[in-house]
């Protein structure tokens, strides 16, 4: 599965696995991941200057996919 792929998947999205054809997601734990991106939103509303906000946004978006990427077990679906 490719690094894209799995950074797209979660607790709620089932795919067929590349390798051996079974149904396959994200971990519940994946939910977590979205942290940094939510702090970067908060850093942006409480931010005075719309140019440091943003680059908070980006930066926790990408941690977010860094950490769902490689930290976030796939694990079999029953879906």
């Amino acid at each position: 599965m490719s690094l894209w792929r799995k950074s797209a998947l979660g607790p709620g999205r089932v795919v067929r696995c590349e390798s051996c054809g079974k149904k396959i997601s994200a971990h519940w734990v994946g939910i977590f991941a979205a942290i940094p991106a939510f702090l970067g939103g908060l850093a942006l509303m409480h931010s005075e200057s719309f140019a440091l906000g943003i680059p908070a946004v980006v930066a926790g978006v990408l941690v977010m996919g860094m950490l769902h990427t490689f930290l976030v077990p796939l694990m079999k679906s029953d879906a």
